[in-house]
């Protein structure tokens, strides 16, 4: 008997962790579609995920949702096991096309797991439509008991944050169906915009004009190319050179008072950095990470031959001539190598941390991260797929923080700071992530902008102040412990 007991104890205890983690998945993300569907587009479209949080910013006052609802009789009211009125959402239909919306998928994903077949995920989709119709109601009592600790509120709380970052991604980054309300606001938004342009004159652009430096009379034009052509003081290929580039520059094509080392080789344009297509980004699974890494780096070794250093939030754009080159652009197809010149601002270097353990870091500004999946695309990018080497050289590790909006990357040389930082913001702009990385300047105010510094003297200096005044950044040798779900633990202690 106390055996038989014992085993029912653990059934039912089992039983009661399983309902615990699917309401508490299922109760989050009905908050964060609630909070969304009541907020101003506006507001959706401008404001960043952390101005409009379910948690941190409440909608305030009364809400016409629930006003509407508590007249129809729908909702109840409910209270928590202290006996304090328990915070009501409004509610908000899950969108109709079920799995083919992804934040649907997302919500099944944590609860029924990887390997769940397609019967498992139909049933799923049956019981998550049924609570999601009870809810309209309000919180079943069962409901409130289970998630009325103090410990199950915060893992509420946890899943509301996240699929709220979630829903938002999908609404103004994927362009998915929002929630009714919202989306009958926005359609409303939309009409009142179109009303408001419909009376605007579009202004009919005139045709550029060429400067006048360039608008060289027939006449004038001939002379100066015969003169250029029996110039004596010039070889007679350096005469053709000269006819030819006064001939562009009577065309608009190149100015004839631009610096030779800064015109742009027209025929032969740097290749623009590619944008891989990452929609879905937010919805774990929903993207083959090994693939995107694939095809960033297969992307990045294509603008490396071609010559193109495109992209990225340092300093990318177009390749510089030398004064050959610039001299007869005709004649000259070959990719310009990227140099060191062309990493970003050539007055600035990364800011470089060196550790107690001789750990050489350097750290970036990302801009695009919006959830805990997010931060795992950003590393796996960065630093390659488990098990993989780094795509870019030298890169030996990254960790990405959500909350900083930024990442730390372990480097093997301080020397070559400058081109992994290029590198990385390169490969990151393909994923549609803008990297900036911490820079400080190597020339000081008054100085010969046109002086040089031994950037090797300074890669030294930083490892002589690491050895005299040693500190800990970041310790590489933690693992990650998060699930593959995007859901950031908080005991996790890499992140």
């Amino acid at each position: 008997c106390a055996k038989l007991g014992t085993n029912q104890n653990f059934t039912m205890s089992r039983r009661r962790g399983e309902f615990e983690h699917r309401t508490s998945i299922f109760e989050g993300a009905f908050r964060a579609w609630s909070h969304l569907g009541g907020l101003a587009p506006e507001d959706v479209e401008s404001k960043p995920t952390a101005d409009i949080d379910p948690l941190a910013f409440p909608l305030e006052g009364e809400d016409p949702r629930l006003i509407s609802q508590r007249k129809s009789g729908e909702m109840k009211e409910s209270k928590n096991p202290d006996g304090t009125i328990r915070r009501e959402y409004p509610y908000e239909p899950l969108p109709r096309s079920g799995l083919a919306h992804p934040y649907v998928q997302a919500i099944l994903s944590p609860w029924l797991g990887p390997d769940a077949d397609n019967e498992a995920i139909q049933l799923g989709l049956t019981t998550l439509r049924t609570w999601w119709q009870h809810r309209r109601k309000g919180e079943s009592g069962s409901a409130v008991a289970a998630l009325g600790t103090e410990k199950m509120k915060g893992v509420v709380e946890g899943y509301t944050r996240h699929f709220f970052t979630l829903a938002h991604c999908l609404v103004t980054q994927d362009k998915e169906q929002p929630p009714r309300t919202l989306h009958g606001r926005m359609k409303e938004l939309e009409k009142a915009r179109n009303r408001r342009n419909k009376g605007k004159k579009i202004p009919v652009e005139e045709p550029m004009k060429a400067p006048m430096s360039q608008n060289l009379a027939p006449n004038d034009l001939v002379s100066d190319l015969k003169g250029d052509l029996t110039d004596s003081n010039l070889s007679p290929l350096e005469r053709l050179h000269a006819a030819q580039r006064r001939q562009l520059a009577s065309n608009g094509m190149i100015h004839p008072q631009m610096p030779a080392s800064t015109q742009v080789d027209v025929t032969n344009p740097p290749a623009p950095t590619p944008i891989i297509d990452m929609k879905g980004k937010c919805v774990p699974g929903k993207i083959d990470l090994p693939g995107i890494v694939d095809q960033v780096n297969h992307a990045a070794n294509q603008l490396a031959h071609r010559g193109g250093i495109g992209g990225g939030g340092n300093g990318g754009g177009m390749v510089p001539l030398s004064a050959t080159s610039a001299n007869d652009p005709a004649l000259n197809h070959q990719p310009q190598p990227v140099t060191s010149q062309n990493y970003g601002d050539p007055n600035k270097t990364p800011v470089v941390f060196v550790s107690g353990r001789g750990d050489i870091m350097i750290a970036m500004e990302i801009d695009g991260i919006t959830c805990a999946h997010c931060v795992k695309i950003v590393e796996t990018v960065l630093r390659g797929c488990t098990g993989n080497k780094s795509p870019i050289e030298g890169l030996l590790d990254a960790a990405a923080d959500m909350k900083l909006n930024a990442v730390l990357m372990k480097i093997d040389r301080a020397s070559n700071a400058k081109r992994i930082a290029f590198e990385a913001a390169r490969n990151l702009s393909m994923v549609g992530y803008t990297a900036k990385v911490k820079e400080m300047s190597i020339v000081g105010a008054g100085a010969d902008k046109k002086a040089t510094m031994d950037l090797g003297a300074l890669s030294t200096a930083f490892d002589v102040v690491a050895s005299t005044d040693p500190k800990d950044v970041f310790d590489w040798t933690i693992p990650c412990t998060c699930p593959d779900n995007g859901v950031l633990r908080d005991d996790c202690s890499r992140h």
